[in-house]
C-alpha cells in the first residue's frame, strides 16, 4: 500500500485498539492495510456472514444495526473517522453479530485476517500487542452495554446468582 496522503495515518493514532503503539508498529499495520471507498446505503458486514476482517472508518459515517427476534432492525451504534468495527473477528471465528452499512460516502481502512496472519508471522509482539488492545476495547464495550442494559432496567431486578435455577 502506498504512503497515504499527508497525516491521513494520525487518525490510527486515535483508535482505540491502536493505542499506544510507536510509529513503527502503525506503520506495519498501514502496510497490511488497504483502502476501500463505500457509497451512501453500501453494506460493508452482514450480520450472520463470514468474519473476514476489520474495518477503520477513515471519513464518513457508518452504521452498526442488529436485528432483533421479531425482525426489526435496531441501530446500535454510528461510527465516525477514528472509530473501528469488526475487530471481534480478529479475536474469534464466529459470523458476524451486526450488519454494517454507509450512511454516507466515505473511506475505510480494511485489515483482513490473512493480512494479520502476515503480522502474526513476522513480528509476533505487534500482533500480541494488537490483539490485547482489541481486548481491552471489547471489555470497554461489554462494560458500557451492561450498565446501559441496567439503565433500561433489563436486568433481572432483585435476583442474585445464587437465586436462578441451574
Amino acid at each position: 500500500m502506498s504512503e497515504p496522503e499527508g497525516g491521513d495515518w494520525e487518525i490510527l493514532k486515535q483508535v482505540p485498539i491502536f493505542a499506544g503503539m510507536p510509529d513503527q508498529v502503525l506503520e506495519r499495520i498501514r502496510d497490511a492495510a488497504r483502502l476501500v471507498h463505500v457509497q451512501k446505503g453500501e453494506e460493508l458486514i452482514r450480520e450472520g456472514s463470514l468474519a473476514m476482517g476489520m474495518y477503520v472508518v477513515k471519513s464518513g459515517l457508518v452504521e452498526i444495526s442488529k436485528r432483533g427476534r421479531n425482525g426489526t432492525e435496531f441501530c446500535l451504534a454510528v461510527l465516525k473517522p477514528g472509530d473501528c468495527v469488526g475487530e471481534m473477528s480478529i479475536i474469534d471465528i464466529q459470523p458476524r453479530s451486526a450488519t454494517v452499512r454507509a450512511l454516507e460516502a466515505g473511506t475505510l481502512y480494511v485489515l483482513d485476517q490473512s493480512s494479520l496472519a502476515k503480522l502474526y508471522a513476522t513480528d509476533l509482539e505487534t500482533y500480541a500487542m494488537l490483539v490485547m488492545n482489541i481486548a481491552r476495547e471489547i471489555s470497554r464495550r461489554l462494560r458500557s452495554a451492561d450498565q446501559a442494559l441496567v439503565d433500561m432496567g433489563m436486568a433481572v431486578e432483585g435476583r442474585f446468582l445464587h437465586d436462578l435455577p441451574p
